[in-house]
């Protein structure tokens, strides 16, 4: 079953916690979790989010639209910060092209391939941008921070 299926259904209401009288919500839009799932999951940090989807039994590649297909086989080697420098790399950006790119800081990237930096405490859609900016699989950057999310 789809995670989306899963959740479909559900329902909050904003400022909710106001009061719990239906009677004092009428007229308050509510809003399907569903539609707020990806964004939710793509602004935590990394590790909170491979957690809360293990503790729902949800795959985090499934909430966010990714396809996971090219994950099945893929075995990480390296650590995050040494893939991140390999993508890098690969897509012949500089460190100040890629902290432009993802909008950080200079000396971001280079705090990051030096192992001072733990992507895993940085929201998930910092990971999506990096991969998009290196033109790279965002399944297998992922991938490698979620087996660092394990044996931190």
């Amino acid at each position: 079953m789809s995670v989306h299926r899963r959740i479909q259904g559900t329902w909050i209401r904003l400022d909710s916690n106001e009061h719990d009288d239906a009677s004092a919500h009428a007229g308050e839009e509510s809003e399907d979790v569903e539609a707020l799932a990806q964004e939710s999951a793509a602004a935590m940090p990394v590790r909170r989010a491979f957690l809360y989807c293990s503790m729902l039994g949800f795959s985090i590649y499934a909430l966010l639209g990714l396809d996971d297909a090219d994950n099945k086989d893929f075995v990480v080697t390296l650590a995050p910060a040494q893939y991140v420098r390999m993508l890098r790399t690969a897509a012949q950006l500089t460190p100040t092209e890629l902290n432009q790119e993802i909008g950080r800081d200079a000396g971001f990237i280079e705090s990051v391939e030096a192992g001072d930096v733990d992507l895993v405490e940085y929201p998930v859609q910092l990971a999506l941008d990096t991969a998009r900016s290196t033109q790279s699989s965002a399944c297998r950057l992922l991938k490698g921070l979620e087996q660092a999310t394990w044996r931190a």
